[in-house]
């Protein structure tokens, strides 16, 4: 539980009335240690998905599923894909606190691969588990709000989105979000009654930024500029007066720079870092941004401020993975689901898990304003809890630990297909990143055993230094049951050959639609059907055990008998009654003898207010935001009709 509400307002008071009174009582001694903070802000993890396994903290190995199973939480590949995690995403996983309903969520559960319950450990994160054991791990950091990276972005300077619950509809790269956009963006907003409005992503309202103007302290944000990738992170340009006054020519400045200044003491009071390619957000390699934010971190220590600088690394949302803690409700726009917080300086608490307190990215803003003696904003600066309990200002400061970046993996270990339907093919892409400093040659791809498994592309391609090519596994079943195969990638790099293991399920039942799609919006509280077809494509008759939907806002009828026929068909109406404004989803479960049981059909619809104009939307399209970060194959894995 968080601290008190009393002993937050006794601090406003303080505040007010003596600045340098709360700095006493909150370092317990006349002197402040840090001159400088940096707030490291990387994407989309939850604290399962990377610090489930770390030992003495509230981890889980195993998460609720919608059909009220729990199942162990698989290894998670180096490059996946995106899941859904915008706001409308975040509240569905939540479910009232229940934490169970990840597997519904937009791609988190793509042919019975449950993508959202996967996790790394150790071996795979060695350094972030370093900095946890050596120094603070925060299993109690929430992100600010339900929802997607740039209200998230929002709170890390100003303490609040001031509405904004979404990401412009388009991206690129190197696409600006903010004000100096050259395309028409609009962005979702929602005021505390849940109506929704858009605007053009460009506000003015109070930030840090022009707090420490005001109080006289050095700031800095180094982020990608314009038309590099990661440049729409770069939040400043959302707040108009910074973008086109004096500070974006002197404060907001690249992230490149930010290792020249680390090691040459140049760093200001306050320092805000975000990058591109390694910013880990998924298909991002998670090893590459490792590796970059240990160059980061080690340049801090390696220069001659360590001893007075402290370090906040954390994710700005949970990226749709599963997460096992009911995220606290502190008002309408969250907390959000609980993220990664390390927390890194010669100050912090050897070896210390943050459990008490709870934190979130205005706990940052209220550390840095209580620091310096910088005015409070009014936001989620006053309320959140400050971050003292993880420091020891009496303690000798902890030594600079110099990490070696690890050996990345080219391709992830393994793709898993589920069940497709016999002499039929469904295709995977696996990509394949250049993690070195020098080009690759591919040179063969194999297949073992030659049957259900085939592989192509990338071969003879000479891969550049963070580039990547794709190489597509087909899978194409010829018997029932369980099959797979490993695919041997033989290219110049020493580690050669990369290995895949490919698997998936024979199976004989075909669904007409394998995703149910309400295209026209529905009013809250009013029902719709749509009906889709289950056939069975065998010689010999299917056993049915249950048909079920899982999802607050669908339910399921159907003719279909306990026992049906070969090359027989039944019909499953679902209904679709909305409880909410925005996205929905549900599920219809089928429980049968087929070796690819339980089938899985997706359902998706959009509820409205009553008066809104419903909006009729293409079948290829989704009721969801489509994800911040570029990723060419977004769509390719997205809950596609499949050929079973």
């Amino acid at each position: 539980m968080g601290r008190p509400r009393c002993l937050a307002t006794k601090r406003v008071l303080l505040r007010v009335f003596g600045v340098m009174l709360l700095s006493t009582f909150a370092f317990g001694q006349g002197t402040n240690p840090i001159k400088h903070i940096v707030f490291i802000v990387k994407e989309n993890r939850s604290y399962d998905n990377y610090f489930g396994t770390y030992k003495g903290a509230d981890g889980a190995t195993t998460g609720l599923i919608s059909t009220g199973q729990r199942i162990a939480l698989g290894h998670m590949g180096d490059t996946v894909r995106t899941i859904g995690h915008d706001w409308y995403s975040a509240l569905e996983v939540i479910d009232g606190g229940k934490m169970d309903l990840f597997d519904l969520n937009y791609e988190a559960n793509v042919n019975g691969d449950y993508l959202a319950y996967t996790q790394l450990s150790e071996r795979d994160i060695p350094n972030y588990f370093a900095y946890a054991k050596n120094f603070v791990i925060s299993d109690r950091t929430f992100s600010s709000q339900h929802g997607p990276s740039l209200p998230n972005h929002l709170y890390t300077i100003a303490g609040s989105a001031y509405g904004d619950v979404g990401v412009p509809t388009v991206a690129t790269p190197g696409a600006s979000w903010g004000c100096d956009s050259t395309v028409n963006l609009s962005v979702e907003m929602m005021d505390t009654s849940g109506n929704v409005s858009y605007q053009f992503p460009c506000w003015d309202f109070l930030t840090l930024g022009d707090q420490m103007d005001g109080a006289g302290v050095s700031w800095k944000y180094y982020a990608p500029s314009y038309g590099n990738r990661g440049y729409m992170y770069s939040v400043y340009n959302n707040v108009n007066h910074i973008r086109y006054g004096a500070d974006w020519t002197t404060k907001v400045v690249p992230d490149t720079q930010f290792i020249a200044d680390a090691l040459a003491g140049n760093l200001p009071a306050v320092s805000w870092l975000v990058t591109g390619l390694a910013n880990e957000h998924p298909p991002n390699s998670t090893c590459f941004g490792e590796n970059w934010t240990v160059q980061q971190i080690n340049a801090i220590m390696q220069g001659p401020d360590w001893n007075s600088t402290a370090i906040f690394l954390t994710w700005d949302d949970f990226g749709g993975f599963y997460d096992h803690v009911p995220p606290p409700q502190v008002d309408f726009y969250g907390l959000g689901p609980r993220v990664p917080m390390l927390i890194i300086s010669p100050w912090a608490k050897r070896g210390y898990v943050a459990h008490d307190v709870v934190y979130e990215f205005g706990s940052v803003l209220k550390t840095m304003e209580e620091v310096f003696h910088i005015p409070p904003m009014g936001t989620r600066d006053v309320t959140a809890n400050d971050m003292f309990d993880s420091f020891d200002f009496h303690q000798v400061p902890l030594p600079p630990l110099v990490l070696k970046p690890h050996t990345c993996p080219l391709v992830n270990s393994s793709t898993h297909f589920g069940g497709q339907l016999l002499n039929t093919a469904l295709s995977n892409k696996v990509s394949l990143f250049n993690s070195r400093a020098y080009s690759i040659k591919v040179t063969n791809i194999q297949v073992s055993p030659l049957g259900a498994f085939t592989a192509s592309g990338c071969e003879g391609s000479i891969i550049s230094p963070q580039a990547s090519c794709t190489i597509s596994v087909k899978f194409s079943p010829t018997s029932l049951g369980p099959a797979s195969a490993v695919v041997s990638v033989s290219d110049s790099d020493p580690t050669s050959p990369q290995t895949i293991v490919a698997s998936g399920i024979g199976s004989t039942v075909r669904m007409s639609n394998w995703r149910v799609n309400f295209q026209q919006s529905q009013v809250i509280g009013t029902t719709a059907t749509q009906t889709f077809e289950m056939i069975n494509t065998d010689t010999k008759p299917l056993n049915i055990t249950s048909i079920s939907s899982v999802g607050s806002d669908f339910g399921q009828t159907n003719n279909c008998p306990t026992s049906l026929a070969a090359s027989a068909s039944c019909t499953i109406t679902v209904s679709f009654t909305p409880t909410a404004v925005g996205p929905r989803w549900g599920q219809i479960n089928v429980t049968d003898s087929d070796p690819s049981s339980p089938q899985q059909v997706r359902t998706v619809g959009t509820g409205i207010n009553a008066g809104q104009i419903p909006m009729i939307m293409p079948a290829t399209e989704q009721p969801t935001h489509i994800d911040e970060e570029d990723d060419p194959d977004y769509l390719e894995h997205a809950d596609k009709p499949q050929t079973r």
